[in-house]
This record gives C-alpha cells, structure tokens and sequence, in this order.
C-alpha cells in the first residue's frame, strides 16, 4: 500500500499540529517496514524531518498552506504519486482533491472563537478566510474516508456541528513528549538554569500560544489577586513564541500592576522546558477551548502539578490528576 502524509507543518519550533506530524512519522518508522510512504515537505522543513527506512521518502510540496495556490496545485502534487490512502493531519484539504483521504480535525475552535480580534488581518481579509475555511472543513470531513479527533469531545463536537457518522470518526488520544518523562537523561534539576531565561521563584508556568481563547489576560488578573490580595508573592512564565498575540499580551502586562512578576520568555525547546518544569510550582493552563491539551500532559510528565480550566476536554482527558477551576473567575 502506497500512504500520503501531508508533513508541511512541521518547523523547527516544534508545535501544534506540525508537532503531533512528525511524532506521527517517527513512530510509524518504528513498526512498519511493509507500506510505502510519501512524505509531503515545504522546501523550509525538508532537513528538518528525518526518515531512516528505505520506504519512507521525501516529496517537495513547496506550497504555504491556507493559500489559493495550496487549493490549485496540491491535488496535482498528490496524484502524481499514485497514492492509494493519503493522511491530512489538518482540515485543509483542497476542495478538488477526490482521491481517498483521512483528516485528523484536532479542535473546532475556529467555530467557538471567529472574532477580528484572533486575527492579523483586514476585515474584508478575516471574513473572506473565514468564508473559505468553513467551506475547506465542511468538504474534508464529508468526503474523508475516515476523520482522526484527539478527544471525544471533538468527535461529539463534529458529529453536532456537521452531521457526521459517528462510525467515520476514530479517536485516537495523544501521548505527551519522551523529552518531559520524570525519567528522561535530559531532566536534571538545576536552579541556576531558571535565571537564564529571567525567572525568578517562586515561579508558576504556562506553555502554549497567546491567541485569546487561550485566556492568558484572565490568568494575569489571577496572579495579580493572589499577590495582592492574598498576599502570596508568587511570579507567572508565559513561555510562547513571538508573533502578534505575543505583543499584545506584552502590551497588556506593561499596564499590570505585577508586570515586574510575569516573564515572557518567548519559545524555550523542550528539553530546556523539562529543567524548567522542575522548578516550577505547578502548571496552569486557564484555556476556554481544547481540542486535547498536550502541554498539560508534558506538565504531568515532568512531575508538575496542573490547574486548569474546567472545559470538558481537559476534564476528559486528565481525569482525575489535576486541580481544575472556572477558567472565567479570575477570583
């Protein structure tokens, strides 16, 4: 059997969905030897990906994703590898591309949180992407063979908003990064190394993005509280990569009456992220929208505590191994 995988995503930051699609490659080098594989890569992350069995290769898809060119040439780059199954790990599947697909829909958060505010761009822009991306999903999960959702709550989400048979959707749950495990060689506990990146203890954590559902402002108002009203003297990391949400968050903690306890530290690779952990006092995670929660579970590999909000996605998928609160309470 001759398998597709659409691999553009990955980059060297190392998250998200380009995360879990070269996780998924490195793993399905290690148990089959049989299928043939096709490896889709963007000129950008073509030495990023290793590939160390002969039927696993490289293909050049040199086209950005959510671009028009992505809908008119990548059905062409596809079939022209004689694929018998190909697997998209994300809802943008070219709307003219009627070979046999899988989707992995990771969250539908677009559909919870669509504002101008989760964008960079003009309005006319923002809704004609917003147009397009709902047409792009809709058609992916009706003409898929099958769909992959990290969680059942985003399979019961697809089966709500879409209509789809619940025998089309597979959920397959995530696992957190060998790099966390309390018994990685990497993890060595050294309170020096946190001033590197300007944290001072005691210190909680917070791994993700800066986008507005993951409610990163209500979370700044919590520490605030818990410094000024309870008088706990304890500092906040946000530790995210540097693009526009990341200066607007920056914005808004310069006008916080704690600004000097809260650091940004910007994107920190994972096995410096496990020492950090180490001297960290818990996790939080005050998100309002999950598709699964993977930085939660690193967190809990590490040893470190997590308090998270009480969405039914992080409840389903931590159970009973973390503290949960009402992610709209600042209180």
């Amino acid at each position: 059997m001759k398998i597709g995988i659409d691999a553009r995503f990955i980059g060297p930051q190392g998250t998200g969905i380009g995360k879990y699609t070269q996780k998924l490659i490195e793993n399905l080098q290690n148990i089959d030897r049989k299928n043939k594989y096709s490896i889709f890569l963007k000129q950008s992350n073509w030495q990023l990906l290793k590939l160390k069995n002969k039927n696993f290769n490289k293909v050049l898809a040199d086209i950005k994703w959510y671009s028009l060119e992505e809908q008119i040439k990548m059905p062409y780059i596809y079939k022209k590898q004689n694929l018998d199954l190909l697997h998209i790990p994300h809802f943008n599947v070219p709307l003219l591309f009627n070979d046999k697909y899988i989707v992995t829909i990771h969250d539908l958060i677009h559909r919870h949180f669509s504002q101008e505010s989760v964008t960079t761009r003009n309005k006319f822009v923002f809704k004609a992407k917003r147009f397009a991306y709902k047409l792009t999903i809709s058609s992916a999960l009706k003409k898929s063979q099958k769909i992959i959702t990290p969680s059942n709550y985003v399979k019961q989400e697809i089966i709500d908003s879409y209509k789809i048979d619940k025998s089309k959707i597979v959920v397959t749950y995530e696992a957190a990064e060998e790099e966390y495990s309390q018994n990685s060689k990497s993890k060595i506990r050294n309170p020096k190394f946190v001033k590197k990146f300007f944290v001072r203890k005691p210190f909680l954590i917070y791994v993700g993005n800066a986008y507005p559902h993951k409610n990163l402002h209500n979370l700044i108002t919590a520490v605030e509280i818990l410094n000024l009203k309870q008088n706990l003297k304890i500092n906040l990391a946000i530790v995210c990569s540097r693009d526009i949400f990341w200066q607007r968050l920056k914005q808004s903690i310069e006008k916080s009456k704690i600004k000097k306890q809260i650091i940004l530290t910007g994107y920190i690779k994972a096995k410096d992220l496990s020492i950090l952990f180490s001297e960290a006092k818990a996790y939080v995670f005050p998100s309002l929208s999950e598709g699964f929660g993977i930085p939660g579970l690193n967190a809990m590999a590490a040893g470190l505590p997590v308090i998270c909000s009480n969405i039914p996605t992080l409840k389903e998928v931590y159970a009973n191994a973390a503290c949960y609160f009402n992610p709209n309470d600042s209180e």
